[in-house]
């Protein structure tokens, strides 16, 4: 016997990319419909503003949709996951959507959705009209005893107006737009045989609700746009256990003239790096918007499917609402039992201040497998990555910012200045089940050595590290510049020659050795 308690699922409402936001929907003729539904939850758009209302549904989507119609909640969802499946392909490890097996096995037991005779769901089969209709006249309580499939479904449908305002058929495949049409009504406009509607027996939460005067309400959250903002995004955890079920909290912090954002609308979704499979159904929520601390957050769930693969997750916000661009930032995080972390803060070798958003790339010199990590820092410079063990050459990327550092390119076995941005390369050795700290606190040496012919290699050997040489290529002018960890250097051309053998490099600063000849 199906339950309805629809007054839970109306008060998780997603706010964020809210349909005011949505960029393609005006000439869609369920334009209103899929308003009402983002409005009150129940069908949501993505984070780069769309909606998207010709995509196509699953079952598996309309297990989560039934689900929160049913007032069922992520927590029951996850709960349920550990009931045991009663259908042959709804399992532990059934791969890209096992995160609807907690959806499917609530709805399949309320009796609102049935699986094929064959004993299987099929959560990746397309749904069909019919398969919707029928979803909701059982939620509305109007599925009778010896109804056949699918005319007398497809006639009952008709009957109580959920096919109204559609091209209706059947056994065509339902896109987000006929959904939002479908599910609008049955909430709206169909009465229940106690002659209540869905929308009757809605219990808004209070707290949610405006507060009496026009316009006031103390714990609405409202959507701002701004101009110019900055997007970091970091999460608790970047490495966990394996074998699915694992979370971790996910924040995007979003500034404006270098103060917290409140109220900007943030967007998130994830997929697998390898396959890009699509994970954002594992994240507690696509969209939101920042507290008064500028901050969003929300949870992604592992799945036995996520193990040893890297998981790429996106925050994104609107800047410039004029323009309707978008400003986007990820992080990554994996679920192994083999892996290390290696974290740290990335700072300026010129200045000291915290980096912003460098991207940090991972070359396996084992197995010359390559991983780039986008936006990695966040607001204060610091990082966390979770890879598997290896021996690593790690470089840092930074963009010079508008600082005037230097002009023309450097080179060196461990770094590489352009015009434009430099990087800093470290190699590490990462073993198993480890925990690295690997901070870039560096400084900057520079000068100039005249007569070096075409011998240009420079040596920097830091004092009491004996094999911790590092080279910077001269230009033709004999200029160079490099950056080193804190410490006394000697300074040595080729061929033995040794130019300076006690400079101090201090760590954000820039020590000019000035011009001497070899």
């Amino acid at each position: 016997m199906v339950s309805i308690v629809v007054a839970v699922v109306f008060s998780l409402v997603m706010v964020g990319t809210a349909y005011a936001s949505f960029t393609d929907i005006d000439n869609n003729k369920h334009k209103d419909a899929i308003e009402q539904m983002s409005e009150l939850g129940i069908l949501n758009g993505y984070p780069d503003g769309s909606f998207r209302p010709d995509g196509l549904l699953n079952r598996a989507a309309a297990a989560k949709v039934a689900g929160f119609l049913l007032g069922y909640t992520e927590e029951d969802a996850q709960a349920a996951a550990e009931w045991e499946s009663m259908f042959d392909d709804v399992y532990k490890g059934m791969g890209d959507h096992e995160w609807a097996m907690g959806w499917i096995n609530l709805v399949a037991n309320d009796g609102v959705i049935n699986g094929y005779p064959n004993g299987e769901y099929g959560p990746g089969d397309e749904l069909q009209m019919v398969q919707w209709v029928a979803i909701l006249i059982r939620t509305l309580r109007h599925e009778e005893d010896g109804m056949s499939w699918p005319d007398d479904y497809n006639l009952k449908a008709e009957s109580l107006g959920l096919s109204a305002n559609l091209s209706y058929s059947g056994s065509s495949v339902v896109n987000r737009a006929q959904m939002a049409r479908m599910t609008n009504t049955a909430i709206y406009d169909v009465e229940m045989p106690d002659s209540r509607k869905l929308i009757d027996i809605v219990e808004f939460d209070k707290e949610d609700e405006p507060a009496g005067e026009e316009g006031q309400n103390g714990d609405e959250q409202h959507e701002e746009v701004y101009e110019n903002v900055n997007l970091s995004i970091s999460a608790s955890k970047a490495l966990l256990s394996a074998g699915g079920g694992q979370t971790t909290q996910i924040t995007a912090y979003v500034t404006h003239n270098d103060l917290p954002a409140e109220g900007a609308p943030v967007g998130f979704f994830a997929h697998v790096v390898s396959s890009d499979d699509d994970r954002s159904q594992q994240l507690s929520t696509y969209n939101t918007v920042t507290d008064a601390d500028g901050k969003a957050t929300v949870t992604y769930t592992t799945l036995a499917a996520d193990d040893n693969e890297q998981i790429f997750i996106m925050a994104n916000t609107r800047d410039d609402s004029s323009s309707h661009e978008w400003t986007e930032t990820g992080t990554h995080i994996l679920a192994s039992n083999a892996a290390s972390l290696i974290e740290g803060q990335i700072t300026n070798p010129f200045t000291g201040e915290p980096y912003l958003n460098a991207d940090i790339d991972f070359f396996n010199t084992e197995n010359n497998n390559y991983s780039m990590f986008e936006n990695a820092s966040d607001e204060n410079g610091y990082y966390s990555i979770a890879v598997q063990p290896g021996e690593y050459h790690i470089r840092f990327y930074l963009d010079k910012e508008g600082g005037n550092y230097y002009s023309g390119t450097y080179e060196g076995s461990h770094h590489n200045f352009s015009s434009d941005k430099f990087n800093i390369r470290i190699e590490m050795e990462v073993g198993q089940n480890k925990t690295y700290t690997l901070d870039t606190e560096m400084g900057i040496m520079k000068g100039v050595v005249n007569n070096l012919g075409s011998h240009r290699n420079l040596y920097f050997t830091r004092q009491g590290e004996r094999y911790s040489t590092v080279i910077a290529e001269a230009n033709e002018d004999g200029s160079f510049i490099i950056p080193l960890r804190e410490g006394i250097y000697g300074v040595d051309a080729e061929g033995g020659h040794i130019l300076n053998s006690n400079v101090k490099v201090e760590k954000g600063k820039v020590t000019d050795i000035g011009t001497f000849s070899r």
